[in-house]
């Protein structure tokens, strides 16, 4: 009986340290493929400008939120994709996603974002111009960027804003206009509506809130 246990407890032993082996091994193995990754990106931060896209319709009055793509192709045929969530009517980066992907992998994404809203090429002058402009009139709202956009600027690197011909005027009708997106909870719109009142008074923005919300549209 104490032999059996005795080999029952030598043969869970083994497996024991064999599943830890296994999982040290792969957490070596994710920790190098993040590392490999990172130096990749790095150097694609250095690849030529490849091609950019904003949204068509961005400054219609009933819009103001869209995505700006910019792109920089490797020498391996690696696009690195930086799309930025842009609110030009009032909170600037709403959301940044900067990703390294195959060419496949590139026009799958593009083709999402295109299932919601309409692309054109833009300069990359014009859509650095676009996104760091949203921003700053943000942050002088009191707003902060996402949190990965001071990672995915970076692929602006040497482009000249004064190398666009556009200008681009924030807010809406003179004022800021809050438009709470479906991603907006209620205490995410509270903040924003005790900043815009903090900062610009009652009257001083607009806002449109869901049709549940009881006030759905302030001037």
């Amino acid at each position: 009986m104490a032999l059996r246990r005795r080999k029952a407890q030598l043969k869970m032993a083994k497996k024991t340290a064999k599943r830890k082996k296994r999982k040290v091994t792969i957490r070596r193995e994710a920790a190098l493929s993040s590392i490999t990754h990172r130096l990749a990106t790095a150097q694609a931060l250095q690849a030529p400008l490849y091609e950019c896209w904003e949204r068509k319709d961005l400054f219609e009055p009933h819009v103001g939120i869209g995505t700006v793509v910019v792109t920089r192709k490797t020498p391996g045929n690696q696009v690195l994709m930086a799309a930025f969530l842009v609110d030009v009517f009032c909170l600037g980066v709403k959301d940044t996603h900067c990703m390294l992907l195959s060419e496949n992998e590139y026009r799958f994404r593009l083709q999402q974002i295109e299932t919601h809203q309409d692309l054109s090429e833009v300069h990359p002058a014009c859509a650095k111009k676009l996104v760091e402009g949203a921003q700053i009139y943000a942050e002088a709202l009191g707003f902060s960027p996402h949190k990965d956009y001071g990672f995915a600027r970076k692929i602006f690197g040497d482009i000249q804003e004064k190398q666009c011909p556009r200008s681009f005027t924030f807010g809406r009708d003179g004022k800021p206009m809050y438009l709470a997106g479906p991603n907006d909870n209620a205490q995410f719109r509270k903040k924003v509506m005790n900043t815009l009142t903090a900062g610009l008074g009652k009257n001083g923005f607009h806002y449109l809130m869901p049709l549940s919300e009881p006030d759905q549209v302030s001037d």
